[in-house]
């Protein structure tokens, strides 16, 4: 059976292997009916999904099944962390089902190493039954729940982003994972508003990321971020306001000044660099493209090093220039 854009079911929308602080990394993308949401007005991640159209449970399994063949052997063995992810919720029942989570979990005695499996949902559908189930399953490794927060402004996350996610919900879902003894990564954003100046932009982002790691504090909760420069997708607000020139996507040395404020906390910063194909041409982050690649290999680094050195010293003419 062939799917939306002849995509077959059987098959994932893409896997690759990355570099963590924790180790060697496999991330999936399952191809699964779409996001129940699909709301939030920057978005177009359920365009890569099924959208309305269920997939069935057994092409989700051979989905998880061809990754893990693809996977060499040796990469296999050193292997420790896990996150999937399907352009909505894992967790959400109607888009991925438990059956077919489950066989994720068993395909997991193929990486001996692994210590930890991320997934992401929306806050509304982690429940407490369910992390209780996936706990027992992945037996004693290490669960991360990774919800998109995108920003501590609540004017921004809902009445411009159309999140849906209230502080309050999320505050609850922080305290069922702290609870639950699972980890928590959050989703922000850089530069989400075309009201926002570059340096606002910096200020709302580094606040949040503030905000979660005092949350973290609070509740004895672990926390790690996956902070992601705005790109301008296709479909979504953002072109309207890009095609009509009220909207410039956030610079990479903004990214790089986020950072700065935050070395020596002890918030673990996974920076985003991916557009998965969606963004509109010329609605990407950058800067002035002689550094662009320089800076971006720098990001990429950090990310699967932690070390704020490799920050340091980076420089180019654009960066003292007026955003």
């Amino acid at each position: 059976m062939k799917t939306r854009a002849g995509h077959d079911p059987r098959l994932p929308i893409e896997h690759h292997i990355q570099d963590t602080p924790q180790g060697r990394e496999l991330v999936l993308s399952l191809y699964t009916k779409g996001c129940q949401y699909r709301k939030c007005s920057f978005c177009s991640l359920p365009t890569l999904s099924a959208l309305d159209e269920d997939v069935s449970a057994a092409d989700i399994k051979a989905q998880i099944d061809h990754a893990v063949a693809s996977c060499p052997p040796a990469e296999l063995a050193v292997i420790r962390r896990v996150t999937v992810f399907n352009s909505g919720s894992t967790v959400d029942q109607r888009t991925l089902p438990t059956e077919a989570l489950w066989h994720l979990f068993d395909k997991l005695a193929a990486f001996p190493a692994l210590g930890e499996v991320s997934l992401d949902s929306r806050a509304e559908f982690v429940e407490d039954w369910e992390l209780d189930g996936i706990k027992t399953r992945l037996g004693g490794r290490r669960l991360t729940m990774a919800v998109g927060y995108e920003t501590k402004d609540e004017r921004i996350r809902n009445g411009v982003l159309n999140k849906g996610l209230s502080e309050e919900t999320f505050q609850k879902t922080a305290e069922l994972l702290a609870a639950k003894g699972v980890r928590l990564k959050a989703y922000v954003l850089v530069k989400p508003d075309a009201a926002l100046t570059e340096a606002q932009a910096v200020d709302e982002a580094a606040a949040t990321l503030e905000h979660l790691l005092a949350t973290g504090r609070k509740l004895g909760l672990e926390v790690e971020a996956h902070l992601n420069p705005t790109y301008v997708a296709r479909g979504s607000r953002l072109e309207e306001e890009f095609k009509a020139k009220e909207y410039r996507p956030p610079r990479l040395w903004s990214v790089v000044d986020i950072l700065a404020r935050m070395e020596g906390k002890g918030l673990p910063i996974h920076i985003g660099l991916r557009t998965e194909g969606l963004a509109v041409k010329g609605g990407t982050f950058r800067n002035c493209g002689r550094c662009d690649e320089r800076v971006s290999a720098a990001l990429r680094a950090f990310t699967g090093s932690q070390d704020y050195g490799l920050l340091k010293g980076l420089d180019c003419p654009c960066r003292s220039r007026p955003a």
